[in-house]
């Protein structure tokens, strides 16, 4: 069971204003959110940050925000964070909504959860239009932070938030799934689901200090892995500006990890070769990774000096890369290992706030998602004759249930507080976790076969020339719908799915149909394809 693999030291919370004072007191100098507004960089330590929290939930207290709902609708920023921290130290309920959300489906979001004040960035603003004179009982635009702080501030030793005591059973964030089918749930996590989840991943995996911000904050992934985790262990973290700048706010940072979906793994990796091709060093490169595995077999690993130009490409510090949210090929977890960047891939929901398992630094078994965290117990049930069946998880990090949604509760809980995900896969001797596809996306054929899309999708994915494709039932045929952007490489991609990846699965799980499409498919903001 792994049981003598050894755990890091990490300081324990009960809940996320300890937390503050934890991280106020023990990092203050240290630099804890740095990012670039108009060409100029900007740096906040960990005492300001602490500083600004309690202001403005002062402020929260001091216009009757009190066991409130704050919905927040604004992109990735220093102030997003300080509002979700300074809602939730002060017992309210942070509703984080998407960026990517219209002003009008927002507005539907905010009256589903029936949210008392909306937070929202200027470029957000035209989100107010959607309402009523008088239906939003109170805002604050973000351009006008530093005043509200400042009256939080002033008046932080009455409003009595210094004296507010958390209840971490009590609700203190909705999160709404932003899921590649049906309609968003609102997830209710505690601050003891959030608090344990963040414990349980940094005892589980040793992340190396410094990191950019990639990843959409209102999903629980992003702003667990990209703030609560490094916030409580000190870390710097530059706010990326977008996703065109990643690159390019790479090589200002300078990060030594960083937390991404495989689809930019994916866009990182040929952006490697290109490079490679455009200067005249492919050659060369595919040489000298064949030469430092081999050296490295006999106990030498120069890849940190052999590859240096390609790791100086990412600012020069690169060690790691932590990513979940989809599946990732074992093929480009060593391509990365080869050039001395090590992958480290898990498995969360959100439900689950969101990281369930994750492979540690050198207890990894290729092919799964991790071992699943400590004190979590996961299982499948409704297994198949393949062994594989629904995962369900049980602890401390299972969400409290979806906002005003009886039904779906009664569908998703049984046996004493076992959640089913909606995952498909095994849990093997080890507690090693392996995820085989999702149950809505499940394809039941004729002739009572099932089939797992993401299954062939994976395999159909590490085709040369395919860079998207999604498998699904069309006119009682197993189609595949492709997207390549060298649209040259057709008729090889279709000769491979022909030959060598039908004749390697069974008969009813072979590709009978297969269609090109011009464009990318529509996907979600955590970049996920829109099934």
């Amino acid at each position: 069971m792994g049981k003598d693999y050894p755990y890091n030291k990490v300081k324990h919370v009960r809940d996320i204003k300890e937390m503050m004072e934890y991280i106020g007191e023990k990092y203050a100098k240290e630099t804890a959110f740095w990012y670039t507004i108009g060409g100029k960089q900007i740096s906040v330590n960990y005492e300001q940050v602490k500083k600004d929290v309690f202001a403005l939930a002062s402020y929260f207290y001091s216009i009757d925000v009190k066991n409130a709902k704050i919905a927040l609708y604004s992109e990735n920023s220093y102030e997003w964070i300080v509002t979700y921290l300074a809602a939730v130290i002060g017992s309210n309920i942070i509703v984080p909504l998407d960026k990517e959300l219209k002003p009008a489906e927002a507005a539907t979001l905010y009256r589903a959860c029936d949210a008392d004040m909306l937070v929202y960035s200027e470029k957000k603003s035209a989100l107010t239009e959607e309402f009523a004179e008088g239906e939003l009982k109170h805002s604050l635009c973000l351009s006008n932070f530093a005043d509200a702080a400042a009256k939080g501030e002033a008046m932080l030793c009455q409003t009595g938030i210094l004296e507010n005591e958390i209840d971490v059973e009590a609700p203190c964030s909705i999160i709404y799934t932003s899921g590649t089918t049906g309609t968003p749930k609102g997830v209710m996590l505690c601050q003891r689901n959030l608090i344990s989840d963040m414990i349980r991943s940094l005892e589980t995996l040793r992340i190396p200090k410094g990191t950019v911000a990639v990843l959409p904050f209102n999903h629980t992934f992003g702003f667990m892995a990209c703030v609560l985790c490094q916030m409580h262990i000190g870390s710097p973290v530059y706010i990326n500006a977008g996703l065109k700048y990643v690159l390019h706010d790479i090589n200002i940072a300078k990060p030594s990890h960083i937390s991404v979906v495989p689809l930019f793994i994916d866009s990182f990796y040929k952006g490697i070769w290109k490079n490679a091709k455009k200067s005249g060093k492919d050659k060369a490169l595919k040489a000298l990774i064949k030469t430092s595995n081999a050296m490295r077999k006999v106990g030498i690993d120069m890849r940190k000096k052999l590859f240096k130009s390609v790791i100086d490409a990412f600012g020069g510090n690169l060690e790691m890369i932590i990513t979940g949210g989809a599946p990732i090929s074992n093929e480009m977890i060593k391509a990365f290992d080869d050039l001395g960047i090590k992958i480290i891939n898990g498995y969360g929901i959100s439900e689950c706030s969101p990281i369930v398992s994750i492979n540690r630094d050198k207890w990894i078994k290729l092919g799964s998602v991790g071992q699943h965290i400590n004190t979590v117990q996961v299982k499948t049930i409704n297994n198949n004759e393949d062994g594989e069946g629904e995962i369900c998880v049980k602890g401390d990090i299972v969400m409290l249930g979806y906002y005003n949604n009886p039904e779906a509760n009664a569908d998703v809980f049984f046996e004493d507080g076992w959640f089913k995900t909606g995952d498909i896969g095994k849990v093997d001797e080890d507690g090693f976790v392996y995820i085989t596809g999702r149950k809505k996306n499940l394809i039941i054929l004729e002739n009572g076969k099932n089939v797992y899309p993401e299954e062939l999708e994976y395999l159909i994915g590490n085709i040369d020339g395919v860079d998207e494709v999604l498998v699904y039932a069309e006119d009682g045929y197993i189609t595949a719908e492709i997207y390549a952007e060298d649209m040259t490489k057709k008729d090889a991609i279709t000769e491979s799915i022909k030959t060598t990846l039908n004749s390697s699965v069974a008969a009813y799980k072979q590709i009978r149909k297969i269609k090109f499409r011009a464009s990318e498919f529509e996907k979600t903001t955590t970049k996920k394809i829109k099934r």
